[in-house]
């Protein structure tokens, strides 16, 4: 649905594995974690192109109650920047169940905290609600131009977070004084922003070797750095996995859907992509009777497949439809999908 020019948003294979401060979602709870990011994480489209390279990573499974979840506030974060609305990838609630537990890291490794995130969220909400009034042929063009640069930078100074997107309120480089610090000698001397911890900026002072974290309402702007520019020009988008275009793509899941119909397996070289290439052929089947289940019974949507594959999210998308067809009670094949999630969703073997 939504794609990513790899142009504006560099894809992540150069990724090396590191630790870096981000946040767990799931149902309408966020909780501050260390985040392992790695080349798994892809761009989350509207702080990307507002200047914050958040990434997102949805992980398999919950080990939590899935019945307690009523609200799924990560679909919003996930709208679609020429709509104001998440693509059908990330619908979520009722029918189609809860979202799944979602990382949330920033690709310059600098802290994503839970307090950035409550800032995010009421930026996109009133983004949201301002491209839901426009009227007319311009309404992308105009949804695009309200995510650019300073607009989540004043949200942010005028929001009553002190500690949230602290990079945006001293932007790195920026000149600041201190005041109100037990270390007397650092009082009014003057310091250059140079890194941040969750609710900490790091100054440098001269005669100091090491930065030192002051909280925020001790520091006073001398003079303010520019923010790095936020990607211009289309939609930011990331390549198509192992460069599959929409016809292509669309051509692999129209023959995908006839065998499922015809009840019969794919050729061999694209098992892997549906996740059939394992050795079991009892759990293979199991599979592959998930996937007849969502799109023969509960007709989920080839077009919502064909852009799981554009963007690499197959694997992720089977399982948010594996659950629905196991509580479905007008599909044949609910008993192989819930023989899938008994077995457990790691033992499937994809073609990545």
């Amino acid at each position: 649905h939504l794609q990513f020019i790899h142009t504006y948003i560099p894809t992540l294979t150069h990724f090396y594995i590191h630790m870096v401060p981000g946040v767990r979602v799931y149902g309408q709870k966020v909780t501050d974690v260390e985040v392992t990011l790695d080349a798994q994480f892809r761009p989350v489209p509207v702080p990307t192109l507002a200047g914050v390279p958040l990434l997102y990573k949805a992980l398999p499974g919950t080990g939590e109650n899935d019945l307690q979840i009523r609200n799924n506030i990560i679909v919003r974060i996930m709208a679609d920047p020429r709509y104001g609305l998440a693509p059908p990838e990330w619908q979520y609630g009722g029918a189609f169940g809860p979202a799944p537990p979602v990382l949330l890291a920033r690709r310059d490794s600098r802290p994503f905290s839970s307090e950035d995130w409550d800032i995010l969220e009421d930026f996109v909400s009133h983004w949201a609600d301002e491209v839901n009034d426009i009227l007319g042929q311009n309404r992308e063009a105009r949804s695009l131009e309200l995510l650019r640069s300073p607009r989540l930078q004043n949200f942010v100074r005028r929001h009553f977070s002190q500690t949230g997107f602290l990079d945006l309120r001293f932007p790195v480089g920026s000149a600041v004084v201190a005041r109100g610090l037990s270390v007397q000698e650092l009082n009014g001397i003057e310091g250059e922003v140079v890194q941040y911890s969750r609710d900490r900026v790091g100054v440098l002072f001269p005669q100091r070797e090491a930065p030192v974290a002051i909280k925020p309402e001790r520091l006073e702007i001398v003079w303010e750095a520019q923010l790095a520019a936020a990607p211009e020009g289309p939609v930011p988008n990331v390549a198509p996995r192992g460069g599959l275009d929409r016809q292509q793509a669309t051509a692999m899941v129209k023959h995908f859907a006839d065998c499922l119909f015809k009840d019969v397996f794919p050729p061999d070289d694209v098992l892997g992509v549906f996740g059939l290439a394992g050795e079991d052929d009892r759990h293979n089947a199991a599979i592959f009777g998930v996937w007849q289940g969502a799109l023969l019974h509960l007709d989920l949507g080839e077009n919502a497949l064909v852009e799981a594959m554009l963007e690499g999210r197959v694997e992720d998308l089977f399982q948010n439809w594996c659950r629905q067809v196991a509580q479905s009670t007008i599909s044949p094949r609910a008993y192989y999908a819930q023989q899938v999630i008994e077995r457990g969703f790691a033992a499937i073997d994809w073609d990545n």
